[in-house]
């Protein structure tokens, strides 16, 4: 038996069978998503109106950061599956622990551990509070 073969008999590896058919749903689902919204319609002169210019402007803005959010939501979920062909799928890229199968079942995109994420996101938080330290106050009350 193959080092590969032997891995991929490993339960753990059976339980990601469930969890790369849910990955191609979700990528199915945002393909779908994305393939369907309109293309941008020719401006068909300005609005009459400023407040309508303003709605208008508005749609766009919250069209293009769906469209945004879709997008890095499938680059996440291509490198899940082909983390899953090299095998380093549930392996968490700091640590290099397992990741658990509760974890990868709630977000099956997951790169970090429980633990590694929420250091990841302290740290994240305190370059946040230094950055805005380093701002002028009146700057800060605006944000």
């Amino acid at each position: 038996m193959s080092t590969a073969q032997a891995v991929r008999r490993h339960p753990r590896h059976r339980a990601f069978a469930s969890l790369r058919t849910h990955l191609l749903r979700s990528r199915r689902m945002l393909l779908t998503q994305v393939m369907s919204r309109p293309l941008p319609e020719a401006e068909q002169g300005i609005p009459a109106d400023v407040l309508d210019l303003a709605a208008c402007e508005r749609e766009r803005l919250i069209d293009d950061l769906i469209a945004q959010r879709a997008y890095v939501k499938l680059r996440q979920i291509e490198r899940a599956l082909n983390r899953m062909l090299d095998t380093s799928y549930g392996i968490c890229h700091l640590c290099r622990a397992d990741i658990p199968l509760s974890r990868l079942r709630a977000q099956p995109d997951a790169t970090l551990c429980v633990t590694c994420k929420n250091l990841a996101e302290e740290r994240a938080s305190l370059r946040r509070t230094a950055w805005r330290l380093d701002k002028p106050a009146e700057d800060v009350d605006r944000s």
